[in-house]
């Protein structure tokens, strides 16, 4: 028997079929179009995710033939933070997405109705543009009469899949638990909040934790999909929960990292406090006790996107290139040290007018200095991260994400950390495997969310290299000073800049 895991991520839908070791038997992909405009609009059609689903699915069937009639039961996972409007046939317009920054005047507005550390007390995070409440008051000023048609407000992409699959709306505790909409602590809406603000939590779908059984796939979701009528379909999970799981963090005390574009520190644990002022996002684990806070960066990996691009003549170099020339700087760049800042920050500060810079060029550096600086950099914005945390010991930290491709960054992280760095093999299938663990518990397969250590497998261990630790200890001590003294200088450069 296997478990459909379907993810309904930002640039496109992946279906993956997980056997009950954890091994993906064969996958499918299928992308969709992501709608900006002016005033930080970010949209995309919900029917999008549907016929991309359909597709993905198309591509697995046809990789493993039969499969459909060895499923155990479904279970999605996807992106969250989404504004859907559900009406008595499908969504009412596009969905607006998580990076959608419209409601600027709305969380202003939000700001002066309710005391910010009110909300931090209720919904465990800070509530900005981002935030659903802050959309939810757009809707009503700029579209009162598409949300006055809408019977519900979806808040992930998963959730919207499910209803097509099922005729059922709900949400996880951890998709809620980003929105802003949700008494973080208790796990229910928060409607005395909402009533204050004038919106309805009627509109709200059903909360079930992660796992809990769903309802069936019906006859128009099995037409469309493939998967037979009639089979289990179990509640959803946001898609940093399902990653969480899915790198083997889903207990308490694990580590871990993602380095792709963007990236995050992540934990499990079992008690946790909101921490705004240390830039850190509190989120409800799919293990409805625990909790997940993370530390978000806004741009990791892609920073070394970025001086790929710079350092481009005819054609961008290889990143098998950029490593080799990385690897021609010592440790320490020759005292070239690099913020890593580009588009603003989130953690451990929150300051969008942030930027990167480099600090020490000398006749000696050169393009090895720039890109060994850029990682270096990186890591050391990670270990700020990892201290922003605050997990205590110096146990591992599991890494996925794009970066972990590159052995040389992660030993630079190894080193900066000062923590060993366990790789995280076949990563990008990690909330598949992820939601099939979850998934696979309500069916009984397994007693835990960490099966076993075998069922999330690390490709490479590397350890920190103790002869480099006192050159990065000072570098870290130069580098957690530099943002404090730069801050008004950004500010007063976002002013000038045209």
């Amino acid at each position: 028997m296997h478990i459909l895991a379907v993810d309904i991520g930002t640039t496109g839908a992946k279906a993956a079929l997980v056997g009950r070791d954890g091994a993906v038997l064969a996958s499918g992909y299928a992308d969709y179009p992501l709608f900006t405009g002016e005033g930080n609009v970010v949209e995309q059609e919900p029917e999008d995710w549907w016929r991309a689903t359909c597709q993905a699915l198309d591509q697995l069937w046809s990789a493993q033939p039969g499969a459909s009639a060895s499923l155990a039961g479904v279970i999605l996972s996807g992106q969250m933070q989404d504004a859907i409007l559900l009406g008595a046939k499908g969504a009412l317009g596009r969905a607006i997405l998580y990076s959608d920054q419209r409601a600027q005047a709305e969380a202003q507005e939000l700001a002066r109705r309710v005391d910010p550390a009110e909300l931090v007390a209720i919904t465990g995070n800070e509530q900005g543009p981002a935030s659903l409440l802050a959309k939810w008051l757009w809707l009503a000023r700029h579209q009162p009469e598409r949300l006055a048609a809408a019977r519900t407000i979806l808040l992930g992409a998963q959730d919207y899949v499910a209803w097509r699959l099922c005729g059922r709306a709900s949400t996880d505790l951890t998709t809620a638990s980003t929105t802003g909409l949700l008494a973080l602590f208790e796990g229910e809406w928060a409607g005395d909040l909402l009533d204050r603000l004038g919106l309805d939590p009627g509109k709200l779908p059903m909360l079930r934790p992660s796992g809990a059984p769903l309802g069936q796939v019906h006859p128009a979701g099995a037409e469309a999909t493939g998967i037979p009528a009639g089979t289990p379909l179990f509640q959803g999970v946001g898609d940093l929960g399902a990653a969480t799981v899915g790198v083997g963090a889903g207990l308490p005390g694990r580590l871990y990292a993602y380095l792709g574009t963007s990236g995050w520190v992540a934990a499990t644990a079992v008690q946790a406090q909101p921490a705004p002022e240390r830039g850190l996002f509190l989120l409800r684990h799919p293990e409805p006790e625990h909790f997940i806070p993370v530390a978000p960066m806004l741009t990791a990996g892609g920073n070394l996107e970025w001086l790929r691009g710079v350092l481009a003549e005819d054609a961008p170099l290889a990143y098998d290139a950029l490593n080799r020339l990385a690897q021609d700087a010592p440790p320490g760049s020759r005292g070239l040290l690099y913020l890593p800042y580009l588009a603003g920050e989130r953690s451990p500060f929150s300051d969008p007018h942030a930027r990167a810079c480099f600090l020490g060029l000398s006749p000696s550096t050169g393009r090895a200095e720039m890109v060994r600086a850029v990682m270096e950099g990186t890591a050391l914005a990670y270990r700020s991260l990892d201290q922003a945390l605050g997990v205590a010991g110096s146990g591992p930290m599991l890494l996925a994400g794009g970066g972990a491709r590159s052995p040389l960054w992660c030993q630079i992280l190894a080193d900066v950390l000062d923590r060993p760095v366990h790789v995280v093999a076949d990563a990008s299938n990690a909330p598949a495997r992820g939601a099939a663990v979850i998934a696979g518990r309500s069916l009984g397969w397994y007693d835990s969310l960490l099966p076993t250590d075998r069922f999330f497998p690390v490709s490479q261990i590397y350890q920190p290299n103790p002869e480099h630790r006192a050159l990065y200890d000072g570098l870290y001590a130069v580098f957690q000073g530099l943002y404090p003294q730069l801050r008004e200088s950004f500010q007063a450069l976002a002013g000038l800049a045209r």
